[in-house]
């Protein structure tokens, strides 16, 4: 009768904890929600940077709850776009690399994030990557993307009042033009 115990705690336990997971995972992606909906208000306010830290706890959140790989692209597009409007190229680059990559485990398009990562780089002044993410796509596929020209873009801060526009980092080939100089 001793054993009886420990073995009803061992079957017991398991139990107990898939359903804190469960628990875990709903609310991950309620939480996930409501970033979300943080994040559309800020970026309707033009708050760029409140609106890319929503959107990418929104991601994070959706991630930590498996949450539907579509959807987490999404929140990493939204999160690029922010980013961009933030001036932040760094991460306005990791966000839309995320979403494509996500909307490919997804099976749904990537176009959009494509052509946002594209634009995001022809704003600071770097063709060449660009150009890589063009050839990464294949002739057709970049050719396709002129169809999505004014379906988005990417959001700019100097048509905001009390905003400044953003500063283009300096490209290698502006880096080598500078040092000529001396």
């Amino acid at each position: 009768m001793s054993t009886l115990l420990p073995l009803r705690a061992c079957l017991v336990l398991p139990l107990v904890l898939m359903a804190l997971s469960a628990c875990s995972t709903q609310i991950e992606l309620r939480t996930a929600a409501q970033q979300e909906q943080f994040a559309q208000e800020a970026a309707s306010q033009g708050d760029w940077e409140r609106a890319m830290r929503s959107y990418a706890a929104a991601a994070d959140n959706a991630e930590l709850g498996h949450g539907d790989a579509a959807w987490q692209a999404h929140l990493h597009h939204q999160a690029g776009r922010a980013a961009s409007g933030a001036c932040r190229y760094d991460a306005a680059e990791f966000h839309f690399r995320q979403a494509i990559a996500l909307a490919k485990k997804s099976g749904q398009s990537s176009a959009l994030s494509d052509k946002a990562l594209i634009d995001q780089y022809e704003r600071q002044g770097k063709a060449t990557e660009a150009l890589a993410v063009r050839n990464e796509l294949g002739w057709h596929q970049a050719r396709a993307l002129g169809a999505l020209v004014h379906l988005e873009s990417l959001p700019t801060v100097a048509s905001q009042p009390g905003h400044k526009q953003c500063k283009a980092s300096p490209t290698p080939a502006m880096n080598k033009a500078i040092d000529s100089w001396d």
